[in-house]
């Protein structure tokens, strides 16, 4: 199973540091330096208070307004964000995006990564995401594949002469350890991404791969092996607990899991998909009464959605009564330092027990959802059989977990091999999870599990932010801009928030 897209990327500057670099195809790289909106929240009056907001902004920065190169038009927006960066001669760089309005939790007004000029986020995470070399990017056909309709597909997607074709060229005719030269090739994306396609096509060709993967064959494709099997792909990048399957004339077929060597997350949808399948057999179903109890924690869970799902789950483990469920949800729209209302005690210490390393930047409801999150899912990995049923279930029927084995030497990529499991020693360990998704600034998901392999074992409670706790106060704002005479209000007039 790929790797869950890192979230943060998706929403661009806003969740940038200083220092990130930024380059072109020309080879000219710009230096992140900050990015800052205007109003701080809300939205201006009027599109003229915004136009007269940019000429005073632009005015105290020292630049010319038509020297700000802008993302988007200004249609209907009453806000803006400037990000300012720097080139290697230190000259001043400045992009606008324009907003109908601005959130209070900066993470949600995205400003992408993708800049005027061609200009792209150098992170090795970046640069791997921005890569299209997953199945759903170069594939247009995506069933009932041989081994040479891939190799086809991919010359047609990234040309003959490209490194790709080069790279398949040699897979097809090479055995493992083989030696691909690297050229432009993105070694993370083609490990992580790449192989994908790559490792259905080895066990089609029949090339000697690590691992049991023969005892899955005699079991699963009695009536014809790995040599008789056509190859599908997931439609969806983020697809199920399988990336590709193999089925054989008779209609037998098995799924791969692709990896890279040292695993990944995964999301609670995915176990939920491996679930549904249990369903349809009586062995299935017979396992899945065994733990009862945690299928229904991933449905309580997927139905609930991002927000509740950590609130609904924690009243079903009697952490919070529902009348402190309603006491968070009071807290939405209010911005960092801003918590209006009371909370009970117990909530009172969670929220004050949750560091967070900016707390100009923390969101009171997401900042309680996170310390709820966090401590439900420590509930379920501690005080419950969640492992073990997990691990269960993944392990369960046909379903193999390929992992990529390669390393960089000299400008080549050499591809070690492919170690191809079953059945499901090789899940060993599933631990609950809210750190990928749940934070103080924002919520990016719904909670993960986290799959460990061959023995190896993860902390069943997750490290906590050391970082002192934000104070909750209850405030108003400074300043009644609605006192100030429109030519002393900061950056014109604004709308009431």
């Amino acid at each position: 199973m790929r790797d869950l897209i890192t979230v943060i990327e998706s929403v661009g500057l806003a969740n940038r540091k200083p220092g990130d670099r930024f380059a072109n195809d020309q080879g000219t790289e710009i230096i992140f330096n900050d990015l800052r909106f205007f109003p701080d929240s809300g939205a201006f009056e009027t599109p003229q208070d915004m136009t007269d907001a940019i000429a005073q902004v632009a005015g105290q920065i020292g630049v010319p307004v038509q020297a700000i190169a802008w993302i988007n038009q200004p249609r209907g927006a009453l806000a803006f964000g400037l990000a300012h960066f720097v080139d290697s001669n230190n000259q001043d760089y400045y992009i606008g995006k324009y907003y109908p309005t601005i959130n209070p939790n900066r993470s949600q007004n995205k400003f992408p990564n993708d800049l005027p000029g061609g200009f792209k986020l150098q992170t090795r995470a970046a640069k791997k995401e921005a890569t299209k070399y997953k199945p759903a990017d170069v594939l247009t056909k995506k069933d009932n594949l041989t081994p040479r309709d891939i190799q086809q597909q991919i010359v047609a997607f990234f040309g003959a002469d490209s490194d790709e074709a080069r790279a398949t060229e040699i897979f097809m005719t090479s055995d493992f350890p083989m030696t691909i030269p690297q050229g432009t090739i993105n070694y993370e994306a083609f490990t992580n991404y790449f192989c994908e396609m790559l490792q259905p096509m080895a066990l089609v060709m029949n090339k000697k791969l690590k691992g049991n993967y023969i005892d899955a064959e005699k079991v699963y494709l009695s009536q014809g092996g790995f040599g008789s099997c056509r190859i599908s792909f997931s439609e969806d990048k983020n697809e199920g607990l399988t990336d590709s399957r193999l089925t054989n004339a008779a209609g037998q077929e098995i799924g791969i899991s692709s990896k890279a060597e040292k695993g990944a997350s995964a999301a609670v949808k995915n176990l939920l998909d491996k679930v549904e399948s249990m369903e349809q057999t009586p062995e299935g179903r017979r396992v899945l009464n065994q733990y009862a109890s945690t299928v229904s924690i991933l449905r309580l869970v997927k139905d609930s959605g991002q927000l509740n799902a950590p609130l609904n789950l924690a009243m079903s483990q009697g952490l919070i009564t529902p009348e402190e469920k309603e006491q968070v949800l009071a807290l939405k729209g209010l911005g960092p330092d801003q918590v209006v209302g009371r909370l009970s005690p117990k909530l009172e210490k969670m929220y004050q027990a949750r560091g967070t390393k900016d707390a100009s930047r923390m969101v009171p409801l997401y900042h309680m959802v996170a310390a709820i999150a966090h401590q439900a899912a420590d509930y379920v990995n501690t005080k419950t059989d969640f492992s073990k049923a997990a691990s269960t279930i993944l392990n369960y029927g046909a379903f193999m977990q390929a992992y990529t084995e390669a390393r960089l030497t000299n400008g080549n990529i050499v591809l070690e091999s492919f170690l191809v499991k079953w059945p499901s020693q090789a899940v060993t360990d599933v631990l609950f999870r809210a750190a990928k998704t749940y934070y103080s600034t924002d919520i990016k998901g719904n909670y993960t599990f986290e799959i460990m392999r061959n023995g190896a074992k993860a902390p069943a409670t997750e490290p906590q932010d050391e970082s002192p706790a934000p104070r909750r106060v209850d405030t108003k704002p400074d300043i009644d801009l609605e006192k100030l005479k429109p030519e002393d209000r900061p950056y014109g007039r604004r709308k009431k928030v």
